[in-house]
């Protein structure tokens, strides 16, 4: 029995670990009830029964003892996966000083010193940068000596990462390998004052991914521009106000979000950069080469001269510019995207990249992460098959929008729209916020809304009708019942 790691592994442990887990909902309800209630009391009785079922499975010396053996073993793998993610978190550490080195560098405006160097490289090598660079790790390998140990410890690896990935997901950015790699190009950039752009599809956490370059950067909240039609340069650098003072009428002026940050020493974002007017955009070509330091003189305020403080610089970003979506937004000006220089990054949707066939496990994360408790434990209104299943829906349905007519995806895209070089889908997507919006309305319905309906309102909800119509199609592809 100590090989025996999981408790499904026999009916008796299945048992218990079931009651166990019931038991605990049970006092979750009665902890949140009334106890002066009806309802209360329906959750004493049924406490006192699980109460009862596990002292009688505990009675019994060969069951307590199978448990107890189960419980060792579990305790045991529980180690080397903690063993594991201590060593992850150590090369992440690693990194992160290095990371660190460079920062300081680049906010001092220098070069790295021979010593800095040197100690960037060792920290780099610390981390397993370099092939030879495992000698004198710990071996937790070793201790998995059989099958049903291994995958134990996957499963608890697993739900360690989940854990990791539901606490990054409510800070605001999950952390995939894509968006690590755009963040360690972008954030020297972002030090320096340098203008940055994030370009991509909608819903792929391109603004997401701005607020956290920007807290990285300087650990305060940017200054958040939303792009719309009517946004006038006046509104967002600065403008006069009439106010009262003293019983007359004064003209003061009031500086503006931009202004506000070159002053505060504190990035901003430019969110939706091809929605906002060509009279800011113009403007916004002579802004786009100032650094911290240099001097602005403020048209709005009779040229007065404002110096930028360290800590400001401009986060962009833009969707798409096709002809078949997103209406109201123009195409940003060559002029206007060359002053971003190399600071320009695309935003992919998760897997992108991916065949038809493949497991999309960026999306599927992303999922589990979305419902996930601080325990790493999923809700019961969800199934893994479920949640995997979505996830496939969303990958597909996000190839599909992003233009990919390969082998399996261009079974959705019409021979109309294939001849056009046009998107199997024109303006609706299960994009990565979209996924998290849906699987949370389920899971915090309490058992009232089941996914079937959550994705149905979804479709429902599509104004186009094509897109309605092969949105369904996917979903039916992956086991859901639309409608």
């Amino acid at each position: 029995m100590t090989d025996m790691l999981a408790f499904d592994a026999d009916p008796v442990l299945r048992e218990a670990r079931a009651t166990s887990e019931e038991r605990r909902r049970v006092r979750r309800a009665l902890f949140a009830a009334d106890p002066a209630t009806p309802e209360a009391e329906v959750h004493r009785d049924d406490l006192r029964r699980l109460d009862e079922r596990l002292t009688g499975i505990l009675d019994d010396p060969q069951h307590r003892s199978a448990i107890e053996l189960a419980l060792d073993e579990q305790a045991r793998t529980l180690r080397i996966a903690a063993e594991s993610r201590r060593e992850s978190e150590r090369r992440r550490r690693a990194l992160e000083g290095a990371d660190a080195i460079v920062a300081r560098a680049i906010a001092g405006g220098r070069s790295l010193t021979a010593s800095e160097r040197t100690s960037a490289a060792a920290l780099r090598d610390d981390a397993g940068l370099r092939e030879d660079a495992g000698a004198g790790r710990s071996d937790w390998r070793a201790a998995v000596t059989t099958s049903a140990r291994r995958d134990v410890v996957l499963d608890a690896l697993g739900a360690l990462r989940l854990r990791e990935a539901r606490r990054q997901l409510r800070d605001g950015l999950l952390l995939t390998d894509r968006m690590t790699g755009i963040i360690a190009e972008a954030l020297p950039a972002v030090l320096r004052g340098a203008p940055v752009l994030l370009v991509g599809e909608t819903g792929g956490a391109k603004t997401a991914l701005a607020e956290h370059l920007a807290r990285q950067a300087v650990g305060h909240e940017p200054e958040l521009v939303s792009g719309y039609g009517d946004i006038t340069s006046a509104q967002l650098i600065g403008t006069h106000e009439l106010r009262a003072e003293g019983g007359a009428t004064v003209s003061a002026f009031v500086p503006g979000p931009l202004l506000r940050a070159m002053t505060e020493g504190r990035p901003v974002i430019l969110d939706e950069l091809n929605a906002m007017p060509a009279e800011f955009l113009k403007r916004l070509n002579r802004i786009l080469q100032l650094r911290p330091g240099d001097v602005l003189g403020v048209q709005e305020d009779a040229g007065r001269e404002v110096r930028i403080a360290p800590g400001f610089a401009i986060l962009a970003t833009a969707n798409e510019q096709t002809p078949h979506r997103y209406r109201g937004l123009d195409r940003l000006s060559a002029e206007l995207v060359n002053r971003f220089g190399a600071n320009a990054y695309r935003v992919h949707y998760p897997d992108t990249g991916l065949g038809y066939e493949e497991f999309p496990a960026e999306n599927a994360l992303l999922a589990a992460a979305a419902v996930a408790d601080p325990h790493g434990r999923l809700p019961d209104e969800l199934s893994v098959d479920e949640l995997l299943r979505v996830a496939r829906a969303a990958f597909i349905s996000q190839q599909v929008f992003a233009g990919e007519h390969g082998e399996g995806f261009g079974e959705f895209v019409s021979t109309e729209r294939e001849i056009d070089g046009r998107p199997g889908l024109e303006e609706a997507v299960l994009a990565p916020r979209t996924l998290v919006a849906v699987l949370q309305k389920v899971a915090g319905s309490a058992g009232s809304v089941s996914l079937d309906r959550a994705l149905t309102r979804f479709v429902e909800g599509v104004m186009h009708r094509e897109d309605r119509r092969v949105l369904a199609l996917i979903l039916a592809g992956q086991g859901f019942r639309i409608g």
